[in-house]
């Protein structure tokens, strides 16, 4: 008898620290009940098989950062010839990996040649025929450029996701190509907010304006865009509801990856806002060009649209604001997106799956049964 009671004794210890130890993280995780802090070392990290949430697969549009180191190399050649005088009819992007220069007299073909040898390390030039040249990006240029777009966009994302604040994110490249990047992340309700904070470029760009007007074919000499320039919509700020147009360079003075910091503020109106601090290489560019600019629109330019054009009134150098029509929400959203730093090329959903909490909760609580049953059992 004497045995029987420490063996029914034994066997309720057992149970006791078995469910503690055991079954309570299992609950613990789920239901988000408290816990000391040695058992919550053994929580179970629930997935999103458990916790419910958001499965995505993304495409890296890697062309895209082809295509803008085609544009930057081609600009930068442009700036080099005019700065030696040397004559051209007009430098034009071909394909994502292709760019041409036309127009170079004869007279002079050498100092072009010269001039393009030291600025376009990155592109092979072509013979050249009737003064008509074509620079197309080197094979192994064209692979780091992929590459790195892909890696340099799953940081990105994993830097957006980790202040959105998901525990336990799944983030990994995959494809046959490596193009490919899965998100998986565990717990999430708000879906649309994820994905609008995951794929958005949040390019940031600051550019000197040239002109201002109601229409794009105001702004254009003899029906083409100015060589070197480009036309960026944006809002009124006259109290109506069209748009303005806006004639700037096609090279920005400063970029969102000279930020130090983006954080929401409020304008002069009391108005939701985003200011940024630029760090130092930012600061000295921001401060030359402003400068040299005092009296003129800057442009304020957030993917692909003009926000606001403030006239400056001195030279800054390391601090600005983005001012608009934003709610407290969108300025939240827009700080975590500069401060992560911008996509190196858009991003494009191969798949999207929403798991809810109900599927997951069903399975935590099979596997508790299962659990206590079993135990019970033996």
């Amino acid at each position: 008898m004497q045995n029987l009671r420490w063996k029914v004794i034994t066997i309720l210890i057992v149970f006791i620290v078995f469910s503690a130890v055991g079954v309570y993280p299992i609950l613990a995780s789920w239901k988000g009940l408290p816990a000391p802090g040695w058992l919550k070392e053994k929580q179970l990290k629930l997935g999103l098989d458990l916790k419910g949430g958001v499965h995505l697969v993304l495409r890296v549009q890697t062309d895209d950062a082809l295509r803008l180191e085609t544009e930057t190399e081609s600009e930068r050649l442009r700036e080099e010839l005019k700065t030696r005088n040397i004559p051209f009819t007009r430098i034009t992007a071909v394909s994502p990996t292709q760019f041409k220069v036309e127009g170079i007299p004869p007279a002079q073909d050498s100092a072009f040649r010269q001039a393009a040898n030291e600025v376009s390390a990155s592109f092979d030039r072509g013979s050249g025929v009737n003064g008509t040249y074509t620079f197309t990006m080197r094979p192994n240029i064209q692979v780091n450029l992929r590459d790195e777009a892909v890696v340099q966009a799953r940081q990105t994302i994993e830097r957006r996701v980790n202040e959105l604040g998901v525990t336990e994110p799944q983030i990994a490249q995959q494809g046959a190509g490596g193009d490919q990047i899965l998100v998986q992340l565990p717990g999430v309700a708000e879906v649309e907010r994820a994905k609008a904070i995951i794929g958005s470029p949040g390019l940031l760009e600051l550019k000197i304006v040239e002109r201002v007007a109601a229409s794009k074919e105001e702004l254009m000499v003899n029906g083409q865009v100015p060589e070197g320039m480009e036309i960026v919509p944006g809002t009124s700020t006259a109290g109506d509801t069209g748009n303005l147009y806006y004639l700037v360079k096609k090279v920005a003075a400063v970029t969102g990856r000279d930020l130090r910091n983006a954080r929401p503020s409020l304008d002069e109106n009391n108005r939701p806002a985003v200011s940024f601090t630029l760090n130092s290489e930012g600061g000295r560019k921001f401060g030359k060009v402003s400068g040299e600019n005092i009296g003129r629109q800057l442009a304020i330019i957030l993917d692909g649209r003009v926000q606001s054009a403030p006239t400056l009134e001195s030279r800054i150098t390391t601090d600005g604001r983005i001012s608009g029509s934003f709610t407290q929400e969108e300025v939240q959203n827009l700080s975590l997106i500069l401060r992560s730093g911008a996509l190196p090329a858009s991003l494009t959903y191969l798949e999207e799956h929403t798991i809810g909490p109900s599927l997951g909760a069903d399975s935590i609580r099979s596997g508790v049964l299962a659990s206590v049953v079993g135990l019970l059992l033996v």
